[in-house]
């Protein structure tokens, strides 16, 4: 079964999730709501705003559903199937992050289109100010989620308790994602775009990786 399979397979399941519903219906919701709870963001652009709000509720969402489909699955023995059917194991993985990584694209997309909306309105012409730090977020926040994925799938694979799975990766993967985050707040020198670019492929590569290399090894 090769990738595409695969991640149109997991893609079509992750959509349909009341999950996906949240991040695509929910976010931008909360984030209108949040606009009119807390009009004073001391110049900070809304569109910024709405980006770390992503960050923060979709990356642990994200994380969460992650960690539970793959724990859940181990504990059903959905992959003592693949010991009969040439799958790739890696393959596996990589469609379940891509699938979801995609679904927060999608989410972002949404809720960020709103938060330039709402800029655009209260604001006027977005300055130059609005845009650069809108993509500085949207970067970051991308690059948190990114994060927040692949300590997901990697919790999944070496707890085989589904809370248990859901909680690590929340809490450690919320920790962990911050290293894109802190670093850009604190040195002012560090070019925000570029750094959390490189934590977050970085980051993500390295903890999939060894979820790839432990998932190869385990017994089903």
């Amino acid at each position: 079964m090769s990738f595409t399979i695969l991640f149109a397979d997991e893609l079509k399941g992750f959509y349909k999730s009341k999950v996906m519903i949240v991040l695509w219906v929910g976010l931008p919701l909360l984030s209108l709501l949040f606009h009119y709870i807390t009009p004073n963001t001391e110049g900070l652009p809304f569109s910024s705003i709405v980006a770390i709000i992503l960050s923060s509720v979709g990356g642990t969402l994200a994380s969460a559903m992650l960690s539970t489909s793959i724990a859940s699955e181990k504990m059903r023995h959905v992959y003592d199937l693949y010991l009969i059917r040439p799958v790739k194991r890696a393959n596996i993985l990589l469609a379940k992050y891509f699938s979801v990584y995609l679904c927060l694209i999608i989410a972002t997309g949404i809720s960020l289109t709103l938060g330039l909306i709402l800029d655009q309105i209260f604001i006027g012409n977005l300055p130059e100010y609005v845009i650069n730090q809108t993509i500085e977020s949207l970067s970051i926040s991308m690059a948190a989620m990114a994060i927040s994925c692949s300590i997901g799938i990697f919790f999944g694979i070496i707890v085989s308790s589904v809370p248990v799975a859901t909680i690590l990766s929340v809490y450690i993967g919320n920790q962990i994602s911050a290293i894109s985050i802190l670093p850009t707040i604190f040195l002012d020198f560090i070019d925000p775009i570029i750094f959390s670019f490189l934590i977050g492929s970085i980051a993500a590569v390295f903890m999939l990786t060894i979820s790839i290399i432990i998932f190869s090894r385990k017994q089903f």
